[in-house]
């Protein structure tokens, strides 16, 4: 049986951390085995949204630079909100309602993820991709992205569709990612 390996087994804090006053507000990660993970999260309704999309967008992208990250899903911070943030330094998009409208070609390349610290797997997705999304003031917005843009984006997209990226490999693989992961944390002293 493949071992898990905790970073936060409490549930998400549904409130800020606390910061210096006019710093943006951070969320914990909720932990790899945590439910929400795993559901398919409901449109986000601007017309009674449930939170202010703007600072909750900007929360997500503070939280994914806090984490070194590419891109973070909310329900990877355990909020029931259809959305994701992407970017690097200081280009982060807010991808409410995200649809993936087409795809075009494949590729295999090393991923990760937040969620899961220190696992590297080697997954197939699509190498250029057409999308539909609400920006943080609902606007109906279409890009296309590929690379590294296109592979966050299909990656955050199935969080919110309560897919793991570790059901996206065959399990010998998944495995063999496992062991080198718990060999890594063991080196390092978080094992």
């Amino acid at each position: 049986m493949t071992e898990l390996f905790k970073i936060n087994t409490e549930d998400a804090v549904k409130e800020s951390v606390s910061l210096p006053k006019g710093s943006i507000p951070t969320f914990r990660l909720v932990s790899e085995d945590h439910p929400i993970l795993k559901e398919v999260m409901p449109e986000f309704d601007f017309k009674t949204p449930p939170v202010d999309p703007t600072e909750f967008a900007s929360s997500l992208v503070e939280t994914c630079k806090l984490h070194k990250g590419y891109g973070l899903s909310a329900n990877q911070c355990g909020f029931k909100y259809r959305v994701f943030v992407m970017g690097a330094e200081d280009n982060f998009v807010a991808h409410y309602n995200p649809k993936l409208l087409k795809t075009y070609d494949e590729k295999h390349m090393m991923e990760g993820c937040l969620s899961f610290p220190f696992l590297g797997l080697s997954i197939t997705r699509p190498a250029m991709i057409d999308v539909e999304y609400q920006d943080f003031n609902g606007e109906k917005k279409t890009a296309t992205y590929s690379g590294i843009s296109a592979r966050c984006f299909l990656h955050e997209l199935d969080h919110m569709n309560g897919i793991v990226y570790t059901s996206r490999v065959k399990p010998m693989a998944l495995q063999s990612g496992m062991k080198k992961r718990n060999k890594l944390m063991k080196k390092i002293g978080l094992k």
